[in-house]
């Protein structure tokens, strides 16, 4: 007998016992394997991407978007899919694929959490930066992570601790990881709990005037977060158990996965296509903002010699004064070069482009900006691409 048959009269023995419980099911099928060979692909352009980040990571406007964090949210991103293959049902559960709890608490639980406790990170960042004007540095990027994590591995011993009747078992006839629903609320209740904290400083940072989009890229990445939160919880809610059915099951995995990497893609892919196709005109551009928003601010530019510091979601600041400004996010990005030079007065070329941009009175503007932005990298007195000697 061929495996081909084998496999099918073992397809046709977990419908039936699903049946028995009430439950249509949906074999493993082409479109499950469909659904596993566009999640690699999508992690193989962000892995690319990422690898680009990096080898660039010198070039300022890259490294102000924080390579560490953004390779941890890749990797969790990358473990949630893999737990997403076995705990919605996109292989047939033999082997290791059978330990359900592994994979719904260890990997994909964990990672999601994680995730989106990186999210989380970004936005308080903001908050302490822009709303308590206070530096965001030392314990503060590190202590949402000491808080959060440590309930989620409880959490996770807990259900591994429990009676897989009262968490989730390996149901053998259907070859399907089960749910209680008690526990699968619960999992649900604790995203959702993450996501409101998150939600809150989302309103507390409303009124950021954020000009180098850190506040839109927040908000856009916490939507599409909350779209795969909201279709998670109705899909799993509604369709449960979720493996059973092939639509619920791949739209929930499509969904995940889009949003893992559409997340790291928001952050980075601006500053990265930039690096490729206008690399010096973009960086005087980004430094000219600098100059015409926050250096004439009294705010010191370099910080201790031969050292560099960041934050979780932007590089160091070091106000020179108590007084922070009360509007313009410029001072955010302040170059962490030690021995970098003042910049000079950007061209009037460039501030008026950037005044225009900023006030919304003229379209299509960047690329004049750039034309502009031209002038600075000539100047002598302005390192555009240095690689400084301590990294």
């Amino acid at each position: 007998m061929s495996l081909a048959l084998v496999a099918r009269a073992l397809d046709t023995d977990r419908i039936q016992a699903a049946a028995a419980h009430g439950i249509s099911l949906d074999p493993v099928g082409s479109v499950d394997k469909a659904t596993i060979a566009v999640g690699i692909a999508f992690f193989g352009l962000t892995f690319v991407l990422l690898v680009y980040a990096w080898c660039n990571r010198d070039y300022q406007p890259i490294r102000a978007k924080n390579l560490p964090q953004a390779s941890v949210m890749f990797v969790s991103g990358v473990l949630w899919f893999v737990g997403d293959i076995a705990v919605n049902g996109h292989v047939n559960l033999a082997g290791g694929w059978a330990k359900c709890r592994l994979w719904a608490l260890w990997i994909r639980l964990m990672f999601v959490l994680l995730f989106s406790c990186c999210v989380f990170v970004r936005v308080y960042a903001l908050y302490w930066l822009f709303v308590r004007r206070q530096q965001f540095r030392g314990w503060k990027p590190v202590v949402p992570y000491l808080i959060a994590m440590p309930c989620v591995f409880v959490f996770c011993l807990a259900g591994q601790l429990a009676s897989p009747n009262v968490t989730m078992r390996l149901d053998g006839e259907m070859g399907l990881c089960v749910y209680s629903r008690a526990f699968h609320i619960s999992t649900l209740v604790l995203q959702w709990i993450m996501w409101a904290l998150v939600m809150v400083f989302m309103w507390l940072i409303r009124n950021i005037q954020a000009s180098f989009n850190e506040m839109h890229e927040s908000l856009l990445i916490v939507l599409i977060t909350l779209l795969s939160l909201v279709q998670n919880t109705v899909v799993g809610t509604v369709r449960a158990p979720i493996a059973a059915h092939s639509k619920g099951r791949n739209a929930t995995t499509w969904v995940d996965f889009i949003d893992t990497n559409f997340t790291i893609w928001i952050i980075l892919i601006w500053p990265v296509v930039q690096s490729i196709f206008n690399r010096s005109a973009y960086l005087a551009l980004w430094r000219a903002r600098l100059v015409d928003e926050g250096f004439r601010r009294g705010y010191d530019v370099s910080d201790t010699a031969n050292h560099v510091e960041t934050t979780v979601c932007s590089l160091d600041l070091r106000p020179a004064s108590v007084d922070a400004p009360k509007d313009d996010s410029a001072w955010l990005y302040r170059t962490m070069y030690a021995d970098a030079p003042e910049l000079p007065e950007a061209p009037s070329a460039v501030r008026a482009s950037l005044s225009n941009m900023r006030n919304g009175r003229a379209r299509g503007t960047f690329s004049s900006t750039l034309t502009a932005a031209h002038t600075l990298v000539s100047q002598p007195s302005v390192t555009i691409d240095k690689r400084p000697e301590y990294m």
